[in-house]
């Protein structure tokens, strides 16, 4: 039996106020950021300037006043809570140098998987 979780069993209530940046927009960073925007939650993406997938995030940020698209650095020195969510050969890199200097004192670190924490690639605070 698989259990399934609705918006309703969160309390969403906890990321008021919170800014989630989602660094990647790939198959898993679309998917995530855009269901957070869509449960009302503020979303920052994190980008490459030129990056292809920028103008797919532009075009959901058109409609959705609560999600935005910024260069990386932008989008970590914006956010409460940042979820690597960049193919795992790019991770260690982009962290350590686009993100890791602007992780504040109780900022949340996510990544969908474990690749780079493991292997000790990235080493959080």
């Amino acid at each position: 039996m698989i259990t399934k979780y609705y918006d309703s069993d969160c309390n969403l209530a906890m990321l008021d106020g919170k800014t989630v940046a989602v660094i990647g927009f790939g198959s898993q960073g679309h998917a995530h950021s855009m269901n957070l925007a869509e449960s009302g939650c503020n979303v920052v993406v994190g980008l490459r300037k030129g990056s292809g997938h920028w103008q797919k995030a532009a075009d959901f940020a058109a409609t959705h006043p609560n999600f935005k698209v910024m260069e990386v650095e932008d989008a970590a020195k914006a956010a409460d809570i940042v979820m690597m969510l960049v193919p795992d050969e790019l991770a260690a890199d982009i962290y350590n140098k686009q993100v890791a200097p602007h992780m504040k004192d109780g900022d949340v670190l996510l990544f969908a998987h474990g690749f780079n924490i493991h292997f000790n690639f990235i080493k959080p605070a």
